[in-house]
Order: structure tokens, then sequence, then C-alpha cells
């Protein structure tokens, strides 16, 4: 991990614990912070889906919120692996690289979709929309599934991942800090400011030839582009200000839920939208972006401070941050279960926190596991 800095920089006393070891490969347990906040908000997400039908109810309500508050998890799963693996020639080579990053996110993907395919496929009844899956359930239907998506279509994470790894290698190479600030503004204006200016009327045809290119539309490329940015040319040489950070991240949250309603016409059932526009509360909306950028920052701010917490707890984080890929890739299963009666029906927030923590600890239950097999034949092979 290293953060370049600009010789007239001051930096802020906060920040001289991170500058000092920049040279040196550490873990940040802000990241952890992150990355279990970002799990519990992935299932929150999937808890509040019932925001996608809109009605005049408080629970539409309640829903519409959630999904603007949460709305930065991948986002953040994106800043996080942008800002650990675009500098990784620094610790090892290309090939080593995508032994660590591209089969492990693989094999997760892989093992996800058989596991759910099967789930999926062999108890249909008990899960919702899953008759696509045991229509043509096989191994041919599989690979279709698998290659199109449809499995479990949250699945999208990892293929745009997978995606951002390929890319990886090349732009590895670009990580000066003005190519850096050229790609960002590049993929900001692209994946951010012309769907806005869609949004709000002009159509797209008008700049969809000339900008419509995967590679610069692509918001996921511009969260792993931030991650990097943000890590390396603004936390070491700006001073922290979490008070302005916590204020953007609360701001763009009710900003985005407030846009929300009125895009939906929550003000009357007559004007209510028939179907559910989710532009502000999504990945696109420069104020998802804001959103996602402060709170990168208020915990990456945070970093000494975290350092300073008691062992339990950074222990207890860790260790839920070791699950969080587990979590994504199986708490749907109790999302979109049919056996059981829903619990907590009107309390989505709460819903999607009990599923974290049984998921949680069914994944952790399961590394132990196998961590407890792998230990007992490694030693009947001695």
């Amino acid at each position: 991990m290293t953060a370049e800095t600009t010789g007239a920089a001051t930096v802020h006393p906060v920040l001289a614990e991170q500058q000092a070891t920049t040279q040196v490969k550490r873990h940040w347990l802000f990241v952890d912070v992150l990355n279990v906040i970002a799990c519990i908000a992935v299932v929150c997400l999937h808890t509040s889906l019932g925001a996608f039908h809109p009605e005049q109810t408080m629970l539409w309500k309640r829903q519409v919120a959630m999904q603007s508050l949460f709305i930065f998890a991948t986002p953040i799963f994106f800043m996080i692996s942008g800002m650990n693996l675009l500098g990784y020639r620094k610790k090892y080579d290309t090939a080593t690289f995508f032994k660590k990053r591209a089969w492990r996110t693989g094999r997760a993907l892989l093992v996800g979709s058989v596991v759910c395919y099967l789930v999926f496929g062999l108890f249909p009844s008990s899960f919702y929309g899953t008759d696509a899956i045991s229509a043509d359930f096989g191994i041919i239907g599989f690979a279709k599934h698998f290659l199109t998506n449809s499995i479990n279509d949250i699945y999208w994470f990892f293929y745009s991942i997978l995606y951002l790894y390929m890319l990886t290698p090349l732009l590895s190479k670009c990580t000066e800090r003005k190519t850096m600030r050229y790609l960002v503004g590049l993929t900001g204006f692209v994946a951010v400011v012309l769907p806005l200016i869609e949004h709000l009327g002009v159509p797209s045809k008008y700049f969809g030839q000339l900008f419509g290119w995967p590679l610069f539309a692509s918001v996921s490329l511009l969260y792993f582009a931030l991650g990097y940015y943000l890590n390396n040319y603004v936390i070491p040489v700006v001073k922290p200000h979490l008070w302005m950070a916590s204020i953007a991240f609360l701001l763009s949250s009710a900003a985005m839920f407030f846009a929300t309603l009125l895009n939906n016409g929550w003000r009357s059932a007559a004007s209510l939208s028939s179907e559910y526009i989710n532009y502000w509360s999504g990945t696109t909306s420069p104020l998802a972006v804001i959103q996602a950028i402060s709170l990168f920052l208020i915990f990456a701010w945070l970093e000494p401070r975290l350092r300073h917490t008691p062992a339990s707890f950074s222990k207890v984080i860790r260790i839920l941050s070791s699950a969080s890929l587990g979590v994504y890739l199986f708490h749907i299963l109790l999302v979109n279960q049919l056996l059981v009666i829903p619990v907590l029906p009107n309390l989505p927030l709460l819903r999607g926190l009990l599923y974290y923590a049984i998921t949680a600890i069914f994944v952790l239950a399961v590394k132990q596991l196998i961590m407890k097999i792998e230990e007992q034949l490694h030693s009947n092979t001695r």
C-alpha cells in the first residue's frame, strides 16, 4: 500500500501514523469496517426490494429510504478493490495477481452458482423466482444460466469485478496522479454526468455514439479508480474533515430518498408511478457517488482512532469481514425462501440485520468446519 504526496502538501497530524507506514505492507482496519458495513447494506438492499413496487404506504417509504441509505454497498466494494489492487505491481507480478484475485473470485462465483442452482432447481417451490431454473434443470441449463447471470442475479457484482480484474494489469500502468485524475474525470463524466443529462430529458442518441463505449461508461470502473485515487492522492494530503464528510453522507442519502419519492409521484395515489424509478437512488446517480466517497473518507480518516480500539473489537471486525464474501454469496437463500412466513414483514431493516447475522454465523461455522477437516487431512498425511 503506497500513498504518494506532493512536495508542497501539508499533512495533518492525524495522518502521521498512516504516512509513517506508506512503504510498509499493513492491514487497514477501516477496510474491514467498510467491508462489514457494505455487506450488511447489501442484505438490507435485498430485504427492501418492495420499494420496486410503488404504493401509498409507510412501508414502501421505509423501503425507499433503505434503498437510498444503503446503495453505497457495491460502490464501496469496488472502491476497496481498486484501492488494494491497482498498485499490485509493488507487491507481486501479474501472474500472481490473477492467481490470488481472479481465481479466488471466479471460484467463489462458480461455487455460489452451483449451490444456488442445485437448491433452486431441486426445491423450486421453496424459493421465489426459480421457475426458469427448474424448467431446464441440468448441466446444459446450468451453463446457459451461468453465462447469462440468471441463476442468482445479484452475482452481477462478480462478473463486473472479474471484468475489472482483466483491466487491472493495464490500469496499474496508469496510476500516476494526473493519469488517475483523467480516468476518474472521464468515467465520471460518461457514467454519471451523461446519465444525469439523459434523466433530465436529453435523449441519449445525442451523445451515445461518441461516449457509449463499455470501458468509459462503466460506473464500476469509476468506483474502482476512485478507491485508489482517494487512498493515494487525497487522504494522505487533505486535512481530515470528519464532520463535513458525515454531513455530505447524510445530505446525499436524504436527497436520494426525497428525489426518488418525488420521481415516483408519492404525493398522491393518482400520481404514483406504476413502475419504480430508481435513478436517484441508483449507483449512477451523482448523489450516490457523493455518498460512497464521503463514507469511504469518513472511515479512512478514522483509521488512526480505529487502531486504538480494544483488540477484541479489531478481532471481531476482522472475523466478520472474512465472512463478507460468503454472506454476499448465500444470503439470498434466506431473502427468497418461501418455506417460512417472512420474518418481520413490516420491518425490512430488522429483517436485513437478522438475515445478515444468520448468514454470517452459518458462513463462519462452515469455514471453521472446513479448516478442521483440512487440518485433520493434513495430519493424516504426515
